[in-house]
């Protein structure tokens, strides 16, 4: 009888523990095959932007030790122990929330911010660094996402041990927020952040490092914004964690919660839901998870001389540029990037298509002037088209100047085909920067006084007249990037951002082309 008392006792693990291994498995190589669909869709993509790899090979290494315990002994604690313990629930639950975000560039992200020396120090030396872990890099950069796979069981446990009081109190004991422990409010600069925080609730002290980290980073001149997950706090909570939940709102972290990942608090006038929602085709999810390149840019693009050359380039025009021992290792890789990536169909057309084009007089004045030194014959024509010159030569004298005949004549020099919705010609804007610098915050003198006469046009026309500025002058974008950044770093919480007029604004938009074109010419000149 006892033996059969202990048999029976011994199989309910055993088949817990097997039973539980097997799900493992089954979801886990489910993660894995999502995960792979997605790199092969990038690689059919030609996506260079998105990175996967360390998420993707964390998941690996928790499939090789669900094998292990799949053929570990079911019946002892530690196996079932290990199981109820794997990661991949919360792989899974990060997963789904990149899936149904947009713009996905990477999981797994440290994001640092510098601690200074506190005035009780008697070592000046460098400030130390303080890193938050961001689950998912979402939106461009522009949105962080943290996902905790707590249960509200242990976030009242953690709540417990920490004293909390219960949020119906009207003690100032009780009070929830404090001065000490929360988030940077607008009046409080970086540097009296707290780094890192020292909140006994862990679920709050991360959403406080998110934001302290956030506050010292900038994407395009913005704050990255911090949403996080939690699937296993219910939809209706309690009334101790709606405190917590509280405590985290108030670092200006957006939340979500239950299985349906439902906003909270939740809205009154939308049904409440806390069933999983329903399963989207991987086909419907992929593409929205590429970020979008040119989501951000205007109706009226400023074109920089950099990109001006490179429509016109021969180097543009063709796949096949024939190699020669004249070229500059320079021009020797650009041809073989075009070969590879073709410049214009891929990359500028697509900027380019539907958008009305301007540049400054300084930069169809370099333009011109470079072409004139060393262009060759089809740059010429290209050059001319562009602007709709009317001495482009005999072949353009026989068709009109409407934007069909401009395209069709572009395309004439070209090997690749041209966009119907290109709008040609590019008008050319004459204006002054001291006339520029009387539209922009004063921080913008600070940058014109870093700038070449050609690049303050550039950049300060498309600052001032708000509209996205295109070059490939990556250099001097991070010169004007750094002078703004520096400047909003300083007085973004103390002032509210850089101000004129009681506005807040920020500095030009850049849209960075990764890659450059030269005129061939010019490299031979140099060689003599």
């Amino acid at each position: 009888m006892d033996e059969t008392i202990q048999s029976s006792s011994s199989e309910v693990p055993q088949l817990e523990a097997t039973i539980l291994a097997d799900q493992l498995l089954q979801n886990c190589h489910q993660l894995l095959y999502e995960l792979e669909e997605f790199q092969n869709f990038l690689v059919e993509k030609r996506d260079s932007i998105v990175d996967i790899r360390t998420f993707h090979s964390s998941v690996r290494s928790e499939l090789k030790s669900l094998e292990k315990l799949s053929s570990a002994d079911p019946i002892a604690e530690r196996t079932v122990h290990t199981l109820r313990s794997s990661n991949l629930q919360f792989y899974n639950a990060v997963w789904d929330a990149a899936k149904a975000s947009t713009g996905l560039l990477t999981f797994n992200k440290r994001f640092y911010w510098a601690i200074p020396p506190s005035r009780s120090s008697k070592r000046a030396g460098r400030p130390k660094k303080q890193c938050a872990l961001v689950d998912v890099v979402t939106q461009g950069g522009l949105e962080w996402v943290k996902v905790s796979t707590v249960t509200e069981t242990r976030l009242l446990f953690a709540q417990a041990k920490a004293g909390w009081e219960n949020a119906d109190s009207s003690s100032d004991e009780g009070s929830l927020i404090d001065d000490d422990d929360c988030c940077p409010r607008a009046d409080h600069s970086l540097s009296n952040s707290p780094s890192p925080s020292t909140n006994p609730i862990e679920l709050v002290r991360l959403a406080i490092d998110l934001k302290t980290a956030s506050l010292a980073t900038q994407i395009r001149y913005k704050h990255p914004a911090v949403r996080i997950v939690l699937p296993k706090i219910p939809i209706a909570p309690s009334p101790p964690t709606i405190a917590i939940l509280d405590r985290i709102l108030a670092t200006g972290a957006a939340i979500e919660i239950g299985p349906s990942r439902s906003k909270y608090p939740h809205n009154p006038s939308l049904p409440l839901s806390d069933s999983a929602p329903a399963a989207i085709p991987l086909s419907t999810i992929f593409p929205k998870l590429i970020p979008n390149l040119y989501s951000s840019l205007t109706s009226t693009l400023n074109i920089d001389c950099t990109i001006l050359l490179a429509l016109i380039s021969d180097l543009s025009h063709s796949p096949k540029t024939p190699h020669s021992p004249s070229h500059h290792k320079a021009i020797t890789r650009q041809i073989e990037l075009e070969a590879r990536d073709h410049l214009l169909p891929e990359c500028l057309y697509p900027a380019l298509v539907g958008k009305d084009m301007v540049c400054t007089a300084e930069a169809a004045t370099r333009m011109r002037e470079i072409v004139e030194q060393i262009g060759t014959e089809t740059e010429r024509i290209r050059a001319k088209l562009l602007f709709n010159d009317e001495n482009a030569g005999d072949m353009y004298a026989s068709h009109s100047s409407s934007n069909q005949s401009l395209l069709s004549l572009f395309a004439a020099q070209s090997e690749y085909p041209v966009p119907p919705d290109l709008r040609l010609p590019i008008t050319i804007k004459s204006i002054s920067a001291t006339e520029l610098l009387q539209h922009l915050p004063p921080i913008a003198q600070k940058v014109a006084e870093e700038l070449s006469q050609i690049n303050r046009s550039v950049f300060l026309y498309g600052w001032a007249k708000g509209i996205t500025t295109m070059s490939s002058n990556r250099a001097v974008s991070k010169v004007v990037e750094g002078i703004v950044s520096g400047e909003l770093t300083k007085h973004d919480e103390l002032e509210g951002g850089l101000e004129k007029g009681g506005e807040p604004v920020a500095g030009p938009d850049v849209w960075i082309c990764g890659t450059a074109r030269s005129l061939v010419g010019k490299e031979k000149m140099r060689r003599g």
